[in-house]
């Protein structure tokens, strides 16, 4: 209950500015490492590549459970100071050699990239073949799919982002970056120089399987009770899908 207070009260003051934002970042973290090291997935020693890291609250939480951070973001952050190796780069073209890295943390960063199979297929080529990626999104049919459009998000794209420019609701806080205040015409425009771009968990599980890799869990995060599995009803009902990945076996074979 203690730690479901906190989350509470660091989510209520997230946006306060860009350390609250950190902070609560990191209690997210160590809650989903506790379930990756339940799960098999090695952190200690590991070079593990915190792909598109943000603020840097999942690659600071990573680097006290003992890993070897890369911390990847399309823009640098000032938090990763002495916390893990920072590269400034595109996730879709990642400037890493191929099995260079023994696993990748992607949270919340598919759904707003143009060609999620791109990504996945990076993601495939740089973890090495006995490593593990985790994988995680809000599915864009859930409550909170649609982002600062939702709810509107269910009413289709034109009366969303309709909704939201007449409101205003793109965000007037001093300390977000300014790239993320914009006045959106599309969902792909959602975020300035990267987008929205709707993704179920149906979609997610074939284009992981045609990037060459395979689902070894599936959960909702932070629930005990996992409803992704569900036709259309997962959908509606998961408010935060998480994948725990492979290598396909037989690509060890190479």
């Amino acid at each position: 209950m203690a730690w479901w207070l906190e989350l509470w009260r660091l989510s209520r003051r997230r946006l306060a500015d860009e350390q609250a934002y950190y902070a609560f970042q990191v209690h997210q973290a160590h809650r989903v490492l506790d379930r990756l090291e339940r799960l098999g997935c090695p952190l200690r020693g590991r070079r593990v590549l915190d792909l598109g890291c943000g603020v840097g609250g999942y690659s600071a939480a990573l680097a006290q459970r003992g890993a070897r951070v890369v911390a990847l973001d399309l823009h640098a952050t000032a938090w990763l100071r002495g916390i893990a190796e920072a590269v400034q780069a595109d996730a879709l073209r990642l400037p890493l050699r191929s099995d260079s890295v023994e696993a990748v943390f992607c949270a919340s960063l598919i759904e707003h990239v143009p060609d999620p199979l791109a990504l996945l297929r990076e993601i495939q080529r740089v973890v090495r073949p006995d490593g593990w990626i985790y994988l995680s999104f809000p599915p864009f049919y859930s409550p909170v799919g649609g982002h600062q459009f939702a709810p509107f998000h269910y009413l289709g794209e034109r009366l969303a982002v309709s909704i939201l420019r007449r409101r205003r609701w793109w965000g007037s806080s001093t300390w977000v970056p300014r790239r993320f205040q914009t006045a959106p015409a599309s969902f792909a425009e959602a975020f300035g120089d990267y987008g929205l771009y709707p993704l179920t968990i149906r979609r997610a599980r074939r284009l992981i399987q045609e990037a060459g890799l395979e689902v070894s869990w599936q959960g909702t995060r932070f629930l005990p009770l996992d409803l992704s599995r569900l036709p259309l009803l997962g959908e509606l009902l998961t408010w935060h899908v998480e994948f725990v990945l492979r290598p396909r076996s037989e690509r060890g074979l190479r």
